[in-house]
């Protein structure tokens, strides 16, 4: 710990809060693989509040709710975080981004989606407060299917004390914002497409409009 403290001058120490709920304040948060080159946001996670993140591929989605995991534990660990200031209250959190099959144990891709999600709701149930950090919800399933198996998820486990970010492919779970505006709202990291792709890797309220795999796609096909 003093090692890592002595080499990352740059990192600050969070202030962390009493507080019954989830605090969540975070000004220039990064990924500390990033470097440098990082691109710093600024969010805030209310209390039983649900933030969906819109965005194309690589458009930045997953790094950023990565961010928002690593630094928390960080904080927790009494470690120095990346970040202008990080201000936190001390919660249960759950995330599920890099879920995989198991072929030795016969599970599935989907089966492994399940089971996560029932471990996350088992956790829930037996936490004061939970964050929980979503990359795409049932991914082993086809868009139909999924948003609906996403939409049910987040409006059960909406019941629960529990706050959570949520990204997604799916614009149509952006419409969540619709049927509960004073606990769903729409984020979204947007992409310019003109020549050339451009990345801000900005999060901003809203839903996404650009989208990028048939673009560059189409960029590939004409190779051939």
């Amino acid at each position: 710990m003093a090692v890592y403290s002595y080499n990352e001058q740059q990192a600050v120490v969070a202030e962390v809060v009493e507080a019954d709920g989830v605090v969540y304040e975070a000004k220039g948060i990064y990924h500390p693989f990033l470097g440098a080159k990082a691109v710093r946001n600024d969010f805030t996670i209310d209390d039983g509040n649900y933030y969906i993140v819109t965005g194309a591929n690589m458009a930045g989605k997953s790094t950023f709710l990565r961010s928002i995991g690593v630094n928390y534990i960080l904080a927790m660990n009494g470690m120095p975080v990346f970040a202008e200031s990080l201000r936190v209250s001390v919660f249960n959190l759950f995330s599920s981004m890099r879920t995989a099959d198991d072929l030795s144990r016969g599970i599935s891709y989907f089966n492994a989606e399940l089971l996560r999600l029932r471990q996350l709701i088992e956790s829930c149930k037996h936490a004061a407060r939970t964050l929980i950090i979503l990359d795409e919800i049932l991914k082993g399933t086809n868009s139909l299917d999924k948003l609906n198996g996403s939409r049910l998820f987040l409006q059960e486990i909406s019941r629960l004390p529990v706050s959570g970010i949520i990204a997604t492919h799916d614009l149509e779970l952006s419409k969540m914002e619709d049927d509960a505006p004073s606990r769903f709202h729409n984020w979204c990291f947007e992409i310019e497409l003109g020549g050339n792709i451009t990345y801000t890797y900005k999060i901003t309220p809203g839903v996404a409009r650009n989208q990028n795999a048939t673009y560059l796609l189409k960029k590939i096909i004409e190779e051939i």
